[in-house]
């Protein structure tokens, strides 16, 4: 199946109401940030203090999702996709949490690492939003393979027939888009140049096709087959990137929940 077959508007309808949910929580931090020298929040009792134990419960419940997804538990409820978007708000709501459970001000030196360690979990978490449905089917669904991508370009390349009548000297041109498409890309920095580099071959050849509405069929044709040579690199982008971002967010997950059980521990016993 192409993947421009697949429905987009349930997955748009998903995405806005994530960026409502992510501005709702921003206009909540300024304020509170905003009221701070008013604020009777205290990290060592009352509400401040009960935020605390609420945001590190979400920050924990972050797991479920890792569990969940390389586990595969059959008895587990709700689908893949569902956990997921709780995780995601679970990564929003849990360091909102503990902003006001500090009251938007610094402390003692191991509750300023477990601070800044989780405000980089969080911004981590939404670059990684922003990069995963790149490589998957939108946000919430299975992952693309990058065969599938070629797949669907060779089924573009085939009905070139129309372009190549009206403008014969696209041959050429598309002889070089091609093998320079073809050419590996070792390394995100590489597959950033390749990625460019079409753009601007992409450009020329279009330019290639004479004007009138006797070509409209042959541009049309050439565009939808550029875009699908196109997006097969920049799923090399992104998948690299993935990688790149996955390698640097669990280390950081895990250098969270240490200073986190550092903080805790520290803040009760002195």
């Amino acid at each position: 199946m192409s993947l421009s077959k697949h429905r987009p508007g349930p997955r748009r309808s998903r995405s806005r109401g994530f960026q409502a949910f992510l501005l709702a929580c921003a206009a909540l931090v300024a304020w509170g940030a905003s009221v701070r020298d008013e604020n009777t929040l205290s990290p060592g009792f009352g509400l401040g203090y009960a935020l605390g134990f609420v945001g590190t419960a979400f920050m924990l419940l972050l797991l479920s999702y890792s569990v969940r997804k390389r586990t595969r538990l059959g008895g587990a409820p709700g689908a893949l996709r569902h956990w997921f978007s709780v995780h995601m708000m679970l990564g929003i709501l849990g360091p909102v949490a503990i902003l006001f459970h500090a009251n938007f001000e610094l402390g003692s030196m191991n509750s300023n690492v477990a601070l800044v360690c989780m405000l980089l979990v969080a911004a981590s978490g939404i670059v990684g939003r922003l990069i995963y449905p790149k490589i998957h089917h939108g946000l919430y669904g299975s992952r693309t393979s990058l065969r599938e991508l070629r797949t669907e370009a060779a089924s573009q390349r085939g009905e070139l027939g129309s372009a190549l009548a009206v403008a014969p000297q696209l041959g050429r041109g598309l002889a070089d888009f091609e093998s320079f498409a073809a050419r590996d890309a070792e390394g995100l920095f590489v597959a950033v140049a390749r990625y460019a580099g079409l753009r601007a071959r992409a450009g020329a050849l279009e330019r290639l096709v004479p004007a009138g509405e006797s070509a409209t069929a042959a541009r049309q044709a050439l565009s939808t087959y550029v875009g699908s040579v196109r997006r097969v690199a920049e799923f090399s982008v992104y998948e690299r990137l993935f990688a790149l971002w996955h390698a640097f967010h669990l280390p950081l997950c895990f250098l969270l929940f240490g200073a986190a059980i550092v903080h805790v521990i520290a803040a009760h016993l002195y």
